[in-house]
């Protein structure tokens, strides 16, 4: 029996030391590979490399963004984020040999000595730091939180990255026969813990400031000594080399915020994706390129302890993109807003600059060549301008006024409303509607919507108004204009009298053909505008169809869309989405989020053919005849075909401020006696005491008989369409022609 007991426990104990023998051998044989292999792989640490951000080249290939090298101050992120073993091995090499030599109660005296003068060098060198940049340590407290986060997600991205792996493996692996799942019974499915990792930017320098100066850099560097962890380097920027020239149009580059996190396209390429700090294009071309401009990061893997690189992927830069504006013509047309001449009521000649915008579009092809917004900034300063102007409610310098300013056109609408009227067999191009100086419906006189000329001449000469007398040197034979004459004249009464018979609904159908109240699709930040339509829930009055028949009420447009009004007359018709990339497929197709559909890039209009070709005839007429209202651009070497409006306007408001830089809701409106003071001279009243206050609007299309270019200018606040816009358009088709987009006939 006790034989019987001893040889069990022999098996027993054979088959034990059978099993541990089985499980070394796997360990040290089968597995001694993957064992190394994971060695090997604990040692690796992975490093970004950053890719170069791709130029925007305009319509000739001058630059107009790039990236350029910079001198940088960086500090090490255990510098950051404080680490205390390597603030303490910082301490101990300070002490050297002082440390060495001493006992062990002076060791821990000494070393916590030092230990509060590295921390304190630190807080000194994040001051310093904030004094040489002119931000304010809490900016510079930002930063560091900013790279904080990211570093954290870099290596939470690899860690879940390299836990997804192990874990699909061992998914798609078949399962052990029963003998090795006993033998290995340990080995299950991956633990993410076990995949923790760390990563070089633990323990490389960060940018904590950004292409600084020459004489910022050395200063620092006398620092160096003194300030724990600090590196100067060099790195890139982004530049914009005309500075103010298109700025609204390029857009910026800002710190990534959550939504681009959220929302990343490429989450999970680690080379694509964003993490925090990363710089991400906001606004303009940089925000719609920005999939295209941005590149693909590069990666490296180093062995720890080996400065021998063990695998390397290099950085793709960014793709360059090239958009249609002409960058000299933008230049030039900018200049003009800032030099505008006037003549005061003394006749004498004054000079300053006038808020506004003004778009010049290829007609062929919808290509624009300058889309001009003023005033304007200097882009390469965009963050260190942003705290200072962001609340300027006054000027708003910020704003895109080319394609985020919807103000009502006035005048300038009224080319659209004859269009529908007659494409809807309302009216016939040769039926007169008669003008008495007061429009009349349905044989009643209204007190509301006289002619503009009953409005400034009724009593000075009330004998002239009926009929349009007006000028009188060019009198109408018999004061029933039709569609022609009434653009020639810019008769309020003729349109004021089509909109009370196309309704609200009517305008509204033929505003959105021409494409108001919808964006255009430019692809950089844009206004809708509103037509009449837009106000189905408030109750609908006559007189808001008669006032949104000649461009005042309910209806508003940017300058970008009354230039592409004019374009598609000039092509008989053909809507065309305008255009800024030379090449489509750089940016997404445009949508129209309010109707929820991909916005056509052309489309006929089929539109009355004699109303388009009535509608050019008046335009020409509004520039080359004495009785147009935009004589002043009339030039003997091109024949234009154009429209002025004169929009009125409220008073301009603007908010109090307070002391914290706070909007205080009391508002009150600026009053035209102040046009004197430098800071509002743009703000300009006309009239009779120049207590009249209106947008000023001016669109057409050049040559007329052969159309290249359409242009739209608004002046913000500038007078009258024929007077004062006029001098803007004169200085934009100057300078088409000065760059040969328009051919001068000899």
């Amino acid at each position: 029996m006790y034989e019987r007991r001893l040889k069990i426990f022999f098996a027993i104990l054979i088959a034990a030391t059978a099993a541990l023998l089985l499980r070394c051998a796997h360990l040290q044989i089968i597995k001694a590979s993957d064992f190394r292999a994971k060695a090997a792989d604990s040692m690796r640490r992975p490093e970004l490399l950053e890719t170069t951000r791709g130029r925007i080249l305009d319509f000739r290939d001058r630059e107009l963004a790039l990236d350029e090298p910079c001198l940088v101050a960086s500090v090490d992120y255990r510098a950051i984020e404080r680490n205390p073993n390597w603030i303490r091995d910082l301490a101990l090499r300070r002490l050297g040999s002082q440390y060495r030599r001493a006992d062990k109660q002076l060791k821990a005296d000494l070393l916590q000595q030092e230990t509060k003068r590295v921390n304190d060098d630190l807080d000194q060198m994040w001051l310093a730091l904030a004094t040489v940049s002119g931000k304010s340590p809490e900016d510079i407290a930002q930063t560091q939180a900013a790279i904080r986060r990211r570093v954290e997600v870099r290596r939470r991205y690899l860690w879940y990255t390299r836990y997804n792996d192990a874990t699909e493996h061992h998914e798609q692996a078949e399962p052990p026969p029963w003998f090795k799942r006993f033998l290995l019974s340990g080995e299950g499915a991956p633990q993410i813990d076990s995949f923790a990792i760390d990563v070089s930017e633990q323990s490389e320098p960060h940018i904590i400031l950004s292409n600084i100066s020459t004489e910022t850099h050395n200063w620092l560097a006398k620092q160096l000594d003194r300030f724990p962890g600090l590196v100067l380097d060099h790195s890139k920027h982004r530049v914009y080399p005309l500075g103010e020239t298109a700025c609204h149009l390029l857009g910026h580059l800002a710190v990534a915020d959550t939504d681009d996190l959220e929302n990343d396209p490429h989450p999970t390429d680690g080379l694509r994706r964003y993490f925090p700090n990363d710089r991400v294009g906001r606004g303009g071309i940089e925000g719609l390129c920005e999939q295209i401009l941005r590149g693909s990061r590069g990666r490296r893997e180093w062995i720890a302890g080996d400065n021998r690189p063990v695998s390397c992927i290099n950085p793709v830069p960014g793709k360059d993109v090239r958009i249609t504006i002409d960058a000299e013509l933008q230049i030039q047309i900018e200049h003009a807003f800032r030099e505008v001449k006037w003549f005061d009521e003394k006749g004498l000649v004054e000079q300053h600059e006038m808020h506004g915008a003004a778009v010049v579009i290829d007609v062929p092809t919808g290509q624009v060549r300058a889309l001009v917004s003023y005033p304007t900034f200097d882009a390469n300063k965009f963050a260190d301008l942003y705290p200072l102007l962001k609340d300027d409610q006054l000027n708003k310098p910020f704003l895109n006024r080319a394609t985020q300013l919807p103000v009502e056109p006035g005048s300038a609408i009224k080319p659209v409303v004859g269009i529908g009227a007659i494409s809807q067999g309302l009216i016939r191009t040769d039926q007169g509607i008669e003008c008495t100086g007061y429009l009349i419906i349905n044989g009643k006189r209204q007190s509301v919507g006289r002619c503009w000329t009953a409005s400034k001449f009724a009593t000075l000469y009330p004998d002239k108004v009926a009929h349009h007398q007006i000028p009188t040197q060019d009198p109408h034979h018999d004061g029933h204009l039709i569609f022609s004459d009434a653009l020639q004249r810019s008769c309020n009464v003729y349109f004021e009298t089509l909109g009370d018979r196309l309704k609200a609904q009517g305008l509204s159908y033929w505003f959105h053909q021409f494409g108001l109240g919808r964006k255009t699709g430019i692809g950089i930040p844009e206004w809708p505008g509103y037509v009449p339509d837009d106000y189905t829930g408030d109750a609908v009055f006559p007189s808001m169809q008669w006032f949104a028949a000649i461009g005042q009420g309910q209806i508003a447009a940017t300058p970008l869309q009354m230039a592409n009004v004019a374009a598609t007359i000039a092509r008989d018709g053909i809507w065309v989405r305008p255009r800024l990339l030379t090449n489509d497929a750089d940016a997404p197709p445009p949508r129209n989020a309010r109707h929820e559909e991909i916005i056509p890039d052309r489309r006929d209009l089929k539109a009355s053919p004699a109303a388009i070709a009535a509608a050019k005839q008046g335009m020409i007429r509004v520039v080359n005849s004495r009785a147009g209202t935009g004589l002043a651009l009339r030039d003997p070497q091109i024949l234009i075909a154009g429209k002025t409006g004169t929009a009125q306007v409220p008073p301009l408001r603007r908010k109090r401020i307070d002391q914290n830089g706070q909007v205080v809701r009391e508002e009150y409106p600026v009053s035209t006696r102040e046009k004197r003071i430098p800071e509002t001279l743009w703000y300009r009243g006309t009239g009779h005491k120049n207590a009249e206050l209106s947008h000023a609007w001016f669109i057409g299309f050049a040559p007329a008989n052969a159309p290249k270019i359409a242009f739209a200018v608004l002046l913000e606040y500038g007078g009258s369409g024929g007077a004062d816009a006029a001098v803007v358009a004169k200085g934009v088709l100057e300078a088409c022609k000065e760059h040969g987009y328009l051919a001068v006939q000899n």
